[in-house]
């Protein structure tokens, strides 16, 4: 998330025509800075291009360049999707997301790729849809809560965070996860080991091997009765993150105002 701070940071100031102040990040993991060449496929054609990225290159940077030489039309629903093959998963990269640093995320000698597609929802991905509120969403889910156990839950989001409970009381409430370091995945494999076919995954963006219990916090699968309320909630779990993101960039943002 730090990362996307600093890259809507950039455009927040770029807007006021002031300099940004310097904010220390990491590096994305496996990229020297100088620019790493990955390769991007695209749907449509059915084709692989190179390109070079550098840390501050983003999502919206690789789109623009796409369509430039016209690999792509003007079309708006252009996304890049990141695909992990290892858990049947993918998700469309917010506009500000660097793309190395995601790269960086994979696990090493994972089978992952980055792909170009037209999606219906993307207007939580722009800049536009930063300064949407997030939708308020609350209900019953089925949520894996151990391996092939599954049970039915009464899920929300709250700060920014899921919880869920044995009721919509909030009795015996659990916290989940928190989209500071998780996001939100599509599930595009197999769907006969689910209880239903609308699945989505909360994922964490660290590395796997971060966590002690990995089986149990690493990735959390859920499923809705049916298509139009589990895009409901992944457009709401998706822009809670952005929320978050938002929250810190004001704070930053005050404070900096203050201090100068």
């Amino acid at each position: 998330m730090f990362n996307e701070i600093i890259i809507l940071k950039k455009h927040f100031f770029q807007q006021k025509n002031e300099e940004p102040p310097n904010i220390e990040k990491d590096e994305p993991k496996n990229s020297s800075g100088k620019g790493n060449t990955a390769q991007i496929f695209i749907e449509e054609t059915q084709q692989h291009k190179s390109i070079t990225l550098t840390p501050e290159m983003t999502a919206l940077d690789v789109m623009t360049i796409f369509r430039s030489d016209n690999t792509i039309s003007d079309a708006g629903a252009w996304t890049i999707f990141e695909v992990i093959y290892e858990y049947d998963l993918e998700r469309p990269l917010r506009d500000w997301e660097s793309v190395a640093w995601v790269i960086g995320t994979w696990e090493l000698g994972r089978r992952n790729s980055l792909v170009l597609r037209k999606y219906a929802h993307r207007n939580a991905l722009t800049l536009a849809g930063f300064n949407e509120r997030a939708p308020v969403i609350y209900g019953w889910l089925s949520l894996e809560v151990k391996k092939n156990k599954w049970q039915k839950r009464f899920v929300h989001i709250k700060d920014g965070s899921l919880y869920h409970s044995k009721d919509h009381k909030g009795t015996n409430e659990t916290f989940l996860c928190s989209m500071v370091s998780f996001d939100v995945y599509i599930c595009t494999g197999n769907l006969n080991a689910f209880p239903t076919k609308f699945v989505f995954a909360i994922k964490s963006q660290d590395k796997i091997t971060m966590f002690e219990n990995p089986e149990k916090d690493y990735m959390h699968f859920l499923c809705t009765d049916h298509l139009e309320k589990m895009n409901e909630w992944i457009i709401a779990i998706r822009m809670a993150k952005v929320g978050l993101l938002k929250f810190v960039l004001i704070k930053f943002i005050r404070l900096f105002l203050v201090l100068t």
